[in-house]
Order: structure tokens, then C-alpha cells, then sequence
């Protein structure tokens, strides 16, 4: 788990330089933004997961795939806040987005088991 660890963090010190120098393409600073979003989702950070990915979502995705994963990211975290009706927000623009990666339709699939549970 520790060389887990230590690559996330070695991955995301090398995106974050790549943000600092400056990216050409808004779409390639979202979609580097959104990778980071997700190793702090991965390393349990939420908080600063959540700022990551809300920065990706406003720089702009370079497609559908990477804005559904993007917003189901943000369904997770507002989930784990246990703040439903944001969550149910954000699921409804993931599914919008008709995402065909199976990673993420299964992800889909998932959630919408236990968000049709949900209350509001």
C-alpha cells in the first residue's frame, strides 16, 4: 500500500507542475485537473478532491467521458457529504452526458441503486 501511496503522490506533484508551467488547451489543464480530483479521491482527500474537480468542470472537459466521470466524481463526494439533492444533481448530469466507458457505466449502475434509495 505505501508504494501505492507514494506513486499518487509522485503523479500528482508531476500534474501539478504541468498546471503551474501552463497548459496550451483549457480541455488538457480540465482533464489534468479532474486526474487529480480523482488521486486525491483515491487517497481519500475529499475536500480537496472536490475543489479539484469543480475547477475541471469550469475549465471544461475535453468530451462526454471525462465530463461524466467528472460529475460522478462530484456525486460521490456530495454523497459523502450527505448532501442528497446536489448528489442527485450531479447523477442526472452524469447519466446526460451518455457516457459509454464501461468503467464508468458500471460506476453509473452502482450509484443508482442506492440514489433511488435516497430521500429528496
Amino acid at each position: 500500500m505505501a508504494m501505492m501511496r507514494q506513486d499518487f503522490d509522485g503523479a500528482e506533484k508531476m500534474m501539478q507542475k504541468g498546471l503551474d508551467l501552463g497548459t496550451p488547451m483549457k480541455e488538457v489543464k480540465g482533464a489534468s485537473l479532474l486526474q487529480m480530483g480523482m488521486i486525491s479521491m483515491q487517497k481519500g482527500n475529499f475536500k480537496q478532491a472536490e475543489s479539484y474537480i469543480r475547477q475541471s468542470i469550469r475549465e471544461g472537459l475535453p468530451d462526454k467521458e471525462n465530463e461524466a466521470a467528472a460529475y460522478l466524481q462530484m456525486c460521490n463526494i456530495m454523497m459523502n457529504k450527505r448532501e442528497f439533492r446536489a448528489a442527485k444533481d450531479f447523477f442526472r448530469k452524469t447519466k446526460a452526458c451518455k457516457p459509454t466507458n464501461p468503467e464508468i457505466v458500471k460506476q453509473i449502475k452502482e450509484v443508482e441503486k442506492y440514489i433511488s434509495r435516497i430521500p429528496g
